[in-house]
């Protein structure tokens, strides 16, 4: 019994350290974070990063319409995962080239 609650006591106090870290990192994180950049438009602000991720999923719709014409999509283990990850290079990329 003894053995049990010192057992499950460290797992707490680990838990609430592993808790404190990522707090602290969470916080040292958006210590940066400034004005972020915004269009206006009709007089309501949308945040740039909307913008580029929906220009990264037209532009991976766009890839998906050229790889599916060819004989790369046979190959493809998994599709959706790669498209997701393409529309996030081209989301990534986008905000890079225009917004850094």
């Amino acid at each position: 019994m003894n053995m049990e609650s010192t057992e499950r006591d460290r797992r707490r106090v680990l838990s609430l350290i592993e808790l404190g870290v990522l707090s602290l990192t969470v916080l040292l994180t958006l210590v940066g974070c400034s004005h972020a950049p915004e269009y206006s438009i009709f007089g309501s602000f949308f945040p740039v990063w909307i913008f580029s991720a929906v220009a990264g999923l037209l532009l991976a719709l766009g890839a998906r319409v050229v790889i599916a014409h060819t004989a790369i999509a046979e190959h493809l283990a998994m599709p959706v995962l790669f498209y997701l990850g393409m529309a996030t290079f081209f989301a990534c990329v986008l905000w890079l080239l225009f917004y850094s």
